[in-house]
This record gives structure tokens, C-alpha cells and sequence, in this order.
């Protein structure tokens, strides 16, 4: 069965998530995974996209959408790019995650996977996945397919 995921990235890493995501769509690929991240950017009165850091109040909305987004989710996929260990979304989006999970019976363990994306095997982690991602992977769409069909711990 497809896993859920949310999918956690640095926008300046747009173009290389928008071709991962293709991957999922792909019928023809084998990595089969439930996409549930924000489609769109989560917008203001005026319609402009709100573009404030995780710890600002005008964040709200961003905020209460992504959480909405974590509840149909049951793992995260941090896709990491050269500069997502300086991202505070990203970083908020891991902490945020990890803390909602770890109240399940099965907890937040190995719920959380990084996978690199291509070009950036020596790429900075974020300080967030300390403790808080069961592993790190080089790009590799075919070994996070098997990693996502693995069950979460019991």
C-alpha cells in the first residue's frame, strides 16, 4: 500500500522536486507514494503568496494548512538540496512533524527520511533531523520506495 507522505524541501530546490514529484506520478515508476505537501502556495486577502518565516504570527495560515497537510501524512520525505540545512520552513516542517508523530502508539521513529538530491551528496543535514530521522540516503527514488513500503515499528 502507498505510504503518505509530506515532503519537505527548500524552494530553492523548486525545479529538482518538481522532477521527484513527476517520479511519483509516473505510473511507470516504482516509487508509489501518496504526495500530501502543499500543492500551492497558501495565500493572503490580497492573493499574494505569504511569504514570512515559520515564527511569524502573518505565518498562521501557512502554518494551520501545513498542519493539515501532516495529519493525512505518515512519514516525511526531506528532499536535501545545498542550501535546505539553512531553510527555517524546512527545519520547522521536521520539528513540527517529529513532535506531532512521536503521541502515536508506534511513535515518530523512522518516520522521517532524507534523501539528497542530485548533485548534493555532501550537502549540509538540517540541524532539525538530529535525532529525529531514522536515515539519509544519496539520491536514489528506487531505495526510498522500498524504505516507504517498509512498516513503521510497532
Amino acid at each position: 500500500m502507498p505510504a503518505n507522505v509530506f515532503i519537505s524541501f527548500d524552494h530553492d530546490d523548486q525545479e529538482q522536486v518538481a522532477g521527484f514529484k513527476a517520479l511519483i506520478n509516473n505510473p511507470n515508476h516504482p516509487l508509489d507514494c501518496h504526495d500530501h505537501s502543499l500543492e500551492e502556495p497558501v495565500v493572503g486577502r490580497r492573493g499574494k503568496p505569504l511569504m514570512y518565516p515559520p515564527n511569524d504570527q502573518r505565518a498562521r495560515p501557512v502554518r494551520k494548512e501545513i498542519l493539515k497537510k501532516f495529519d493525512k501524512a505518515s512519514r516525511m520525505v526531506v528532499l536535501v538540496g545545498q542550501s535546505t540545512h539553512s531553510s527555517e520552513w524546512v527545519n520547522w516542517e521536521i520539528v513540527t512533524f517529529f513532535e506531532r508523530k512521536k503521541q502515536l502508539p508506534d511513535g515518530a521513529s523512522e518516520r522521517i527520511i532524507a534523501m539528497r538530491l542530485k548533485g548534493c551528496d555532501n550537502a549540509p543535514l538540517p540541524r532539525s533531523l538530529k535525532g529525529r530521522s531514522s536515515t539519509t540516503i544519496p539520491w536514489n527514488p528506487r531505495a526510498l520506495d522500498r524504505l516507504l513500503d517498509k512498516p513503521l515499528n510497532v
